[in-house]
């Protein structure tokens, strides 16, 4: 057991489709320049049981120190920075203690060196800040994905070309299935080079010819190594191979990989803050909602912004270097020098203890959208809190299935987060990043939470900013899709799910290590023998959509099932998923096959082929060092 954040999170990893948030958040209090010193939270501990006592391990210390458990649960609830006199008073209204008596011993714990003031840290972070250290990796290639929308993808490759001329460089990742289709993206992207501006195009015979080359020179098997990119075993959507195609050709700089139904524009969320915000939140957003995307698209602020520079602003830095290194000196944060801009209340004890001590690096930056979500059937909207919750309940009839939203983190915000979406983010390829799963949709989640198992100290900002978002295909909303989405889990969410509760190693911090971990395990799930892993799946499913439904039943308990729609909506939601576990054949819904044996099949054997692909990962992402997947058109 670790961390003493465990009163405000759940244990169970929440969902990217039904995003965790609190049920009760302290609310940050604007405070004088003096009250960062007189604010404290607990450390980063792991708590060890001694019998009446526990014991209290601090990494930087010698030794544990021993603490009653009536004064663990005291230290316990010191989960974000207050006066000790806050703390104290929501300590003796929750336990009736006398609140004098709860302030002393708090102030005893500080004097311990169990609670730690923001002053302290921010003081620790700066000092850990080297003033020379650059750490960032050029950032001057933009990979767009694409597959079989010729004309969208010229509208996203003419905006980005406008925006910056000829000083980034255009890659074309082509996922057409057909020749035809594949014949016209290669034209657009052609168009696209026509002044001379330099652009790469990866299509078919492009990445087939890279991996002859890769497999020679990594020594990784050729089926595994086609496997990352190429081999899709009749599965019909594999974005996520495409983008393993962007982080091999990436391998050794970084890259801004975008979705090829965005452009450049960028809007700031109406809500937007100065500074920078340390936050665990699963979903660090703030939502708008509109009735589609036209209103969503016509009420955003555009603005001419540089968003390669926000980009550049975090990728490669550390979040102590985010904030006080020499790059945080230019105009973007508007950081001063006693950090009362720097927000940390919503960040566990594990960010805050790397972020003192100047460990860890930003290896992924985000923006959100405008316009279309990009987003499963949104369950998610039920359990939305905050500010969120209130905008979605002006007009809860209307937007409770929208597809048509604003979302962005109203402030810049270095996260933990294991929740990831991938139509706007860059990359820093120079280390050990996870490939994402080849097929199926949700790719980009399993990637956040193999990031997370993997690399506990690599991070992810997502930044003040949304791009224009508009598929060119319908894409409808509706709240019967939701019913159905409660109780069928698809193969990437579960295989997220499987990932997150993966443990590896004790004591192994190696990322490169601990992924070969995971592939090790995923291999062992795919070996195993087919009865024994459909028993496996069912239990997964049930996990999975046991999940969703207490999550909902805890939001309607939570608030007093007000207001009544939504409450029956949670409701209805809720007796779904428990028909469909109870009454209907468990199956993958998105795995093609004609039985659930059939599906069944195909999902062990995806599981096995991530495995292998996660295991050699390493050996193919050095090889490709000096390669490329693409070739200049």
């Amino acid at each position: 057991m670790g961390l003493f954040d465990r009163s405000r999170r759940k244990r169970d990893e929440p969902e990217p489709e039904t995003a965790e948030t609190e049920l009760e958040e302290p609310e940050e209090t604007e405070a004088p320049l003096e009250g960062p010193a007189t604010w404290y939270r607990a450390k980063y501990l792991d708590v060890l049981p001694a019998g009446d006592d526990v014991l209290l391990y601090d990494p930087e210390r010698a030794s544990p120190v021993a603490l009653p458990t009536f004064e663990l649960d005291l230290l316990a609830q010191c989960t974000y920075f207050a006066p000790i006199e806050d703390h104290a008073a929501a300590a003796a209204s929750r336990t009736g203690m006398p609140a004098d008596g709860v302030t002393q011993r708090l102030y005893e714990l500080a004097d311990r060196g169990l609670l730690v003031s923001q002053q302290e840290v921010i003081e620790r972070a700066r000092a850990a800040v080297k003033a020379d250290a650059d750490t960032r990796p050029r950032l001057d290639r933009i990979a767009v994905i694409t597959s079989n929308r010729p004309r969208a993808l010229q509208r996203c490759l003419l905006s980005y070309r406008e925006r910056y001329g000829e000083d980034i460089e255009l890659v074309v990742f082509d996922d057409s299935t057909d020749a035809e289709t594949a014949r016209d993206t290669r034209e657009v992207a052609e168009e696209a080079g026509g002044s001379g501006a330099r652009i790469l195009y990866a299509g078919e015979s492009e990445k087939r010819e890279f991996l002859r080359d890769l497999a020679d020179r990594s020594g990784v098997d050729a089926d595994v190594a086609r496997a990352t990119v190429a081999e899709f075993d009749g599965c019909s959507l594999h974005c996520g191979s495409n983008r393993n195609a962007v982080l091999l050709d990436a391998a050794g700089g970084g890259v801004l990989m975008v979705d090829d139904d965005t452009t450049s524009r960028a809007a700031s969320p109406i809500d937007a803050t100065d500074g920078l915000r340390l936050s665990s939140r699963f979903d660090p957003w703030s939502l708008n909602f509109f009735a589609n995307i036209e209103e969503a698209v016509d009420s955003a602020d555009w603005q001419d912004v540089d968003l390669l520079a926000w980009h550049r602003r975090f990728l490669g830095m550390s979040p102590a270097s985010c904030a006080f290194g020499e790059v945080a000196r230019g105009e973007l944060l508007r950081l001063d020098e006693n950090g009362s801009a720097l927000h940390l209340n919503e960040a566990d004890a594990a960010l805050i203890a790397a972020f003192s001590q100047g460990r860890g690096s930003v290896v992924v930056t985000s923006a959100g959208v405008t316009g279309d979500s990009g987003m499963a059937p949104p369950l998610y909207f039920l359990s939305l809190e905050g500010t969120a919750r209130e905008r979605l309940l002006e007009n809860y009839e209307l937007y409770r299935a929208t597809r048509s939203v604003q979302r962005s983190p109203d402030a810049a915000t270095i996260s933990n987060t294991r929740f990831l979406m991938t139509p706007h983010t860059a990359l820093d390829v120079r280390g050990v990043l996870p490939p994402f799963p080849p097929v199926a949709r949700n790719a980009d989640g399993v990637f956040g939470s193999a990031l997370r198992t993997c690399a506990p100290e690599s991070y992810t900002a997502f930044l003040p900013w949304s791009v224009e978002h508009r598929p060119p295909e319908a894409r409808t909303a509706d709240f019967d899709e939701i019913l159905k989405f409660v109780g069928r889990p698809r193969a990437n969410d579960l295989l997220r799910d499987i990932v997150n509760r993966f443990e590896p190693t004790p004591g192994v911090i190696d990322p490169a290590a601990r992924l070969s971990a995971l592939g090790h395990y995923l291999i062992a799930l795919g070996k195993m023998p087919p009865a024994d892993f459909d028993t496996f799946v069912r239990h997964q499913i049930a996990a999975t959509v046991g999940r969703r439904i207490d999550r909902l039943t805890q939001m309607v308990n939570y608030h007093g099932g007000q207001p009544e729609r939504w409450a029956e909506d949670c409701a209805q939601a809720a007796t779904e998923g428990l028909r469909a576990l109870t009454e209907d054949v468990l199956i993958v819904p998105d795995m093609p096959g004609n039985s659930p044996e059939e599906r069944s099949r195909r999902f062990q054997r995806a599981i096995h082929r991530y495995g292998r692909v996660i295991e050699a990962w390493p050996a193919l992402l050095e090889a490709s060092r000096d390669m490329r997947v693409a070739r200049p058109l």
